[in-house]
């Protein structure tokens, strides 16, 4: 696999937008032992979690934790199930896995739900959201959840659940543009949603910013480039976007932004050292890590799943 990868990395267009970088380095981590591309990843105290992704044949089953202090990896107990492009969030010290295509499925088929406490240590079936949904993301803030982008029927709208009443709600506002493949992070009580692919499979580089105390989508700072499938977490405070993919032409990149301290603009980056798309990301203290992906885009991807763990310290 390491060589079919390095194959087509050789023929994917890595884009750097010129300019100058701010200051910091890239270094490798400990890799993981199977390699991830569309798995679902959440942080959850210091640790990493990763479950699931794209396989060649079938989608994986796997489960692990990769201790961003410790630079470590521990196998955790499988998935009661094979899933790829599902969507992990953490609150109330649980993990929450929700939808994604599972090994038989033929389309966004799966709305099925889990929790997993890692003091119990096994996979509890939960209540079915209210309808099938992947590639899409989810993220946990004042100890609810939320459903954002991807495909499925209603998938435009956003799916709410309430851990302690165990219920699902559907909000009546949408997602201003439908979007797959997006990136999710949580800065200052509000939800990003960054980048992503329009309905005609192009990458986009809208944000849209969400308010779940009014239930308002508001207009954010557009990436300078269009970018998919981009790792994207929040770091001393700012969001970083880290890699991506575009289909046509293919592409992935190495490209790494900064939304700057006033939240109006995009700075540049220094460089992810492997252009990765589909990646686990997540920040520790003053670190920000980049785990697994593929450095082929499109249909290349499971044929160039990577183990690496890219690690930034500014």
């Amino acid at each position: 696999m390491r060589l079919i990868a390095n194959l087509i990395v050789g023929f994917c267009v890595v884009l750097v937008v010129t300019g100058p970088a701010l200051s910091g380095e890239w270094r490798d981590g400990a890799p993981s032992s199977t390699g991830q591309a569309f798995a679902a990843y959440s942080v959850l105290g210091d640790e990493i979690y990763i479950a699931g992704g794209a396989g060649i044949s079938t989608p994986q089953s796997s489960f692990e934790a990769y201790d961003m202090i410790g630079d470590i990896w521990r196998s955790m107990p499988s998935l009661p199930m094979g899933v790829q492009q599902a969507a992990m969030a953490s609150v109330n010290g649980r993990l929450y896995l929700s939808g994604g295509y599972l090994a038989e499925s033929r389309g966004p088929d799966n709305a099925q739900f889990w929790v997993f406490d890692p003091a119990i240590g096994f996979w509890v079936r939960g209540p079915d959201m209210p309808s099938a949904r992947a590639w899409h993301q989810m993220v946990g803030i004042n100890g609810l959840l939320y459903v954002i982008g991807g495909v499925g029927p209603r998938a435009e709208r956003v799916f709410v659940f309430d851990p302690i009443a165990e219920n699902w709600e559907t909000l009546s506002v949408s997602l201003p543009i439908q979007r797959t493949a997006v990136s999710l992070v949580v800065l200052d009580g509000e939800v990003f949603v960054i980048g992503g692919r329009e309905a005609n499979g192009a990458p986009s580089a809208r944000v849209d910013i969400f308010n779940p105390g009014t239930d308002q989508w508001r207009l954010g700072p557009q990436l300078p480039e269009a970018r998919a499938g981009s790792g994207a977490a929040v770091l001393g405070g700012r969001i970083h976007v880290v890699g991506g993919e575009q289909v046509s032409p293919p592409r992935t990149f190495t490209t790494h932004y900064i939304l700057n301290s006033a939240k109006t603009d995009w700075e540049l980056g220094t460089p992810l050292n492997t252009p990765r798309h589909g990646v686990a990301a997540g920040a520790n203290g003053d670190r920000l890590f980049i785990i697994g992906g593929a450095t082929g885009p499109g249909v290349f991807t499971v044929f160039t799943i990577s183990d690496l763990v890219s690690v930034y310290v500014p």
